[in-house]
């Protein structure tokens, strides 16, 4: 009788396991890898955004308005040609001092989220504290709901001027 060539059922089970072995321990690697990515990307994104909106905050308030006040731009419309993607958001500048604007940024995509990050403190890194899980409320929400968690009472203007709410009033 002649031997045939090949593989037992042992040996390919022995094979399996040591391949699911490897996958159980690759992968959670892999997977973390490819979070601390995103996460990276939505960071670098996010000081883009900051760095468009100061030099577009900077060009709107020598020529189209009068500087002082509280403005928003929305990083998917009124960022010059910053690509947004999957990225959206909103940047107030508060101009009340108009010597020192501050830049407040709100920003989510699928993964991430950054709330009212005021831009005085720098820019925003990938610590935990800063970037959290986004969440249904932040995906909803609009250019009137970013200008009011920095004022309550002072109206809120978009970048060509117009009034997005006085006070508490919405026009």
């Amino acid at each position: 009788m002649k031997k045939k060539n090949g593989f037992t059922l042992v040996e390919l089970l022995a094979v399996i396991v040591v391949l699911a072995l490897i996958m159980v321990i690759a992968i959670p690697s892999v997977l973390d890898a490819m979070n601390k990515a995103r996460r990276s990307a939505f960071v670098e994104y996010a000081q883009k955004v900051i760095n468009n909106t100061t030099t577009e905050y900077t060009f709107d308030a020598s020529a189209t308005i009068p500087g002082v006040g509280i403005y928003v731009y929305d990083i998917t419309q009124d960022l010059g040609n910053l690509h947004s993607g999957s990225y959206k958001g909103y940047v107030v500048v508060d101009a009340t001092d108009v010597d020192k604007p501050r830049y407040i940024l709100t920003m989510w995509d699928d993964n991430y989220q950054i709330v009212s990050f005021d831009t005085s403190r720098g820019y925003p890194t990938t610590d935990t504290a800063e970037i959290t899980g986004v969440t249904q409320s932040t995906k909803n929400l609009t250019a009137i709901d970013a200008c009011s968690a920095v004022s309550s009472t002072d109206p809120c203007y978009n970048r060509q001027g117009y009034v997005l709410k006085a006070g508490n009033a919405t026009e």
